[in-house]
């Protein structure tokens, strides 16, 4: 083979590499991206849990302390910060559709994306704030808020429908 051809012939290959692992890269950004989301579902749902209580005093104590609600708090702070890292460009739905659910316009209206990040971590530090004086109404109060603007807020913008068929 000629020497330019044959370089031709090895950028060609190494732009598909490229583009291989940046699609390698995109999908492990996902993964990651939906471990995280996961892991503040989680908290949300035991500080909720922890809310709700149960009549059984045993069961109800299994459900954690204003402690626990604190730390989970934290926790969901701390993810908020981060959480922007987590969606660079080329990860939407429009260019892995059926593997997100993160819209375009995470990209397009990037400033109201990270103020919708920072309204999370600010009101994960209120949650922190309210567990930290053990008063259960202070909590659940926080918690509303948290839910309606701190997710709701984003994922009424930001994320999509789930694909037809998912649970």
């Amino acid at each position: 083979m000629k020497g330019w051809l044959r370089s031709i012939a090895c950028a060609a290959a190494g732009v598909g590499f490229l583009a291989a692992a940046g699609a390698g890269f995109a999908a492990d950004t996902i993964k990651t991206r939906q471990a995280v989301m996961a892991e503040l579902g989680a908290h949300t749902k035991a500080v909720g849990a922890f809310l709700k209580g149960n009549e059984d005093p045993r069961k109800s104590a299994a459900l954690g302390s204003a402690g626990d609600v604190e730390f989970r708090a934290t926790a969901m702070a701390s993810l908020a910060k981060r959480l922007p890292s987590f969606f660079p460009k080329g990860t939407s739905s429009s260019d892995m559709p059926g593997k997100t659910r993160a819209k375009p316009e995470i990209w397009t209206r990037s400033d109201k994306f990270m103020a919708a990040a920072a309204t999370l971590e600010n009101l994960s530090n209120k949650l922190a704030e309210a567990a930290a004086t053990e008063d259960k109404s202070r909590i659940a109060a926080v918690m509303k808020t948290l839910g309606k603007d701190g997710c709701g807020g984003c994922h009424a913008t930001f994320r999509g429908p789930k694909p037809k068929g998912a649970m």
